[in-house]
Parts: structure tokens; sequence; C-alpha cells
């Protein structure tokens, strides 16, 4: 499993408390697995004006140091690069030799308060990783915080509509930790929906 975590400017200019928030969320997930070797391994990318994988697959083997790791996870407070976590998912988290195993699923989670903006706001580059992504496997479910995001564009990068969860605030995330418990998780990636919503010029993945 691999976190893709929002540390842009916009969450605490909204709310000074947001980042621990969203770290506390990402913790209270995490709390609902089995963390192990043998068992569910976790990754974190952190992005910002740039993306960061802060750790890999096989860094933490147990859930106390992955807590601890998680809950102490910088913040940034620049720009929107989820282009670049994106890419860093694909080429390096779930690289060949890199923790990943037979038989596993990959999943990555996105956490995201507004619209990706690196290297331009709207920029194809994003959609065209996720894309990448979805063809290797990885299953991308994404949470919206607010309404800044662009739900259009996040319905284009998560791997099915049911893999898109909106929150109108951070206070509101405690509201999804049920919806990714691990019967929810641990399984492969969902079949893409039979009759897909119209939408005119909208891709589907």
């Amino acid at each position: 499993m691999n976190f893709i975590v929002d540390s842009s400017g916009s969450l605490n200019d909204k709310d000074p408390q947001n980042w621990d928030i969203a770290l506390q969320f990402v913790a209270n997930v995490i709390r609902q697995f089995t963390i192990g070797p043998n068992n569910v391994q976790v990754a974190f990318v952190l992005f910002s004006h740039v993306a960061t994988v802060e750790w890999g697959l096989t860094q933490y083997q147990d859930s106390v140091s992955l807590l601890n790791a998680i809950l102490s996870v910088r913040y940034v407070g620049s720009t929107t690069n989820l282009n670049d976590a994106l890419y860093l998912t694909r080429t390096q988290v779930f690289a060949p030799g890199r923790g990943t195993r037979p038989n596993a699923v990959k999943v990555t989670i996105i956490l995201t308060d507004g619209e990706d903006n690196v290297p331009v706001e709207g920029t194809p580059l994003t959609v065209a990783n996720a894309t990448l992504c979805k063809r290797e496997g990885i299953r991308l479910i994404a949470i919206g915080v607010s309404d800044e995001v662009d739900l259009a564009r996040l319905l284009q990068i998560v791997s099915s509509r049911t893999d898109y969860h909106a929150v109108d605030d951070f206070d509101a995330l405690t509201s999804v930790i049920t919806q990714l418990q691990p019967q929810q998780i641990c399984f492969p990636n969902p079949l893409p929906p039979t009759t897909p919503p119209p939408g005119p010029g909208t891709q589907h993945y």
C-alpha cells in the first residue's frame, strides 16, 4: 500500500491544524491493517512543489515504527505536484525489487485538497501518469477534500468511480476511514463500470 499525500500551501492556509489532521487520518487508516513483511507494507509519497518518496514499502515492518513515521512527516506548503507523485509511485515505490511481492495487491491512496498545478494547471501529464500506474496494476483511490478539487480530473485519475471519496473539510476525513478497511482494499483492482456516466470529452479509465 502506498499513500500519496498533498502537502501544498492551501492545507494550512485554510486551518493551521489541517496537516496534523491529514497525518492522523493516514495513521487511523493504517491502524486497521496488520503491518509486517508477510502482511501489509506501506510506502509514503509526499508532494508539494516537488514529490518525494519519504519511505518505501520495506522500510517500516511494524505498526509502531510506521505510525511514528507517519505522524512525523514534514509539512512543505507550496504548489501541488501530483504529476511527479504518480510518476514516483510507478517507477520507484512499486518498481521491481523495491518490496513488491507476487500476488500482493498494489494500492495507492491519494489525499488532496486542490487541483494539481505542476508544471502547469491542468497538465495532461498527471492523467497520463495515473493511466500508466493503472496499466501496471496499481489501484488508485483518491480522497478529495473541499470543493476546490477538480472532480472530473480526479475521476479520470482513480481506478473506478467508487474509488473516489469526497469530504467537505479535513475534519470530515473520519467518515472515510470505514470505507478504507482491509476488506475494501485488499483485493484486486475493481472492474471498470460497464456503463460509465456520460460526460462529453471525458475519458474514463
